[in-house]
């Protein structure tokens, strides 16, 4: 079931199993024998695909149908709380809060997309700091 299910995932990305060996950082050889089932992965290489794909390591298992991994919901509202206070802070600074006044009604896919640009422009702010 492992290796159905790992060729599946991979063809479905378009990557050769050069590409996923080397993402993976094992040999292609080993790829072709999972996606053979002669040989299953260890729990790191396994998590490392699992994350890589999006899916569960009980669905690679064949454990479940779903692929979707579980979510820690405790993590989620932890992650969520953090960027929240990080978006306001951000906002408000008195430079920004005029550009942003009605933020706290955004959505939250609207905030952190918003948040994932800023940050994304202080990392090339800082990048081109350096040269």
């Amino acid at each position: 079931m492992f290796g159905k299910r790992l060729k599946q995932l991979r063809e479905s990305r378009e990557i050769t199993q050069q590409e996923l060996a080397d993402i993976l950082n094992v040999s292609v050889g080993t790829i072709g024998m999972y996606e053979i089932d002669k040989r299953l992965p260890n729990n790191k290489n396994r998590e490392k695909i699992a994350k890589y794909f999006n899916v569960s390591s009980d669905y690679l298992l064949g454990n479940t149908d779903d692929p979707l991994p579980v979510r820690d919901v405790d993590q989620d509202l932890h992650d969520e709380h953090d960027y929240n206070k990080e978006l306001d802070a951000f906002l408000n600074d008195d430079e920004m809060s005029s550009m942003f006044y009605d933020y706290k009604n955004w959505t939250e896919e609207e905030k952190r997309n918003l948040l994932n640009i800023l940050k994304g422009q202080e990392a090339l702010r800082q990048m081109n700091k350096k040269k």
